[in-house]
C-alpha cells in the first residue's frame, strides 16, 4: 500500500475517535442532566419536617423554681399596682 492510503486511514481513525470521545462526553453530560433533575425534584418534593416545642409542664416543679416563680409574680404585682397608683 502506499503512503497515500495510510495517511487516509489515520485521518479518519482521528475522526472517529474524535466524534467517538464528543458523543461519550455528550452521553456522560445527559446522564449528569437527568440525575441532578432527578435529586432536584426529590428535594423540590420532600415534606419539611418540623419540630416545635411542646407546651407542657413538668409534672413535678422543683422548688428553687417555685421560689423563682412566686419571685416573678411578686414583682409584677409590684409593677402593675405601681401603674395603677
Amino acid at each position: 500500500m502506499s503512503a497515500i492510503s495510510w495517511q487516509s486511514r489515520r485521518r479518519w481513525k482521528r475522526r472517529i475517535g474524535f466524534w467517538g470521545s464528543v458523543l461519550i462526553v455528550c452521553l456522560l453530560g445527559a446522564v449528569a442532566a437527568l440525575g441532578v433533575r432527578a435529586l432536584l425534584t426529590s428535594v423540590g418534593s420532600a415534606k419539611h419536617t418540623r419540630y416545635e416545642p411542646v407546651d407542657v409542664p413538668p409534672q413535678t416543679i422543683s422548688p428553687r423554681h417555685e421560689r423563682e416563680r412566686e419571685e416573678l409574680e411578686r414583682r409584677e404585682r409590684t409593677v402593675t399596682e405601681g401603674k395603677d397608683k
